[in-house]
């Protein structure tokens, strides 16, 4: 009976190793997010795995389990006394339902009134209070306290206090 099961990879590998596994017939899962971010003086998109190092594989216990545990790439499958772990089908539905065309957005989201501070752009370090979250490409709207004017930033530009 094929259960699913959460091995563990060389570090950066988890791609690798699932079109290896894939393509031996398994049934793979490496879940990545996509978040927006301040980087290098300007937002992009980065998507990296939710699970850096670990791939989720569905697999026979009895009958797959030396030839996953030997797959160039893996260093581990996790275990248990029993042997290895089986994780609940209900944590991989639960991954599968936030996943879009592969990947989980992540986006940051605060309370109306909430403190925040800027992370990047010319009023990196100042203080805002967060007002709402506006329609289109992640904009929210935040009022600067220190010179008492509404901007409209990225949220990728905000974290809280």
């Amino acid at each position: 009976m094929e259960n699913w099961f959460l091995a563990y990879t060389k570090p950066k590998s988890e791609d690798n190793v699932a079109l290896r596994l894939t393509n031996a017939g398994f049934e793979t899962m490496n879940p990545k997010i996509k978040e927006h971010r301040y980087y290098r003086r300007k937002i992009t998109d980065i998507v990296s795995p939710l699970f850096p190092s670990y791939l989720f594989v569905k697999f026979d216990k009895i009958k797959d389990y030396h030839i996953i545990k030997y797959t160039k790439g893996i260093k581990w499958v996790l275990r248990n006394d029993s042997g290895p772990a089986e994780v609940h089908g209900s944590v991989i539905d639960s991954i599968l339902s936030r996943m879009e065309g592969g990947v989980i957005p992540i986006k940051p989201s605060f309370a109306q009134g909430e403190t925040v501070i800027i992370k990047g752009g010319p009023f990196e370090g100042l203080n805002a209070v967060f007002e709402k979250e506006m329609k289109g490409m992640e904009r929210v709207s935040i009022l600067l306290k220190t010179i008492n004017v509404r901007l409209i930033v990225d949220g990728s530009m905000l974290q809280s206090c």
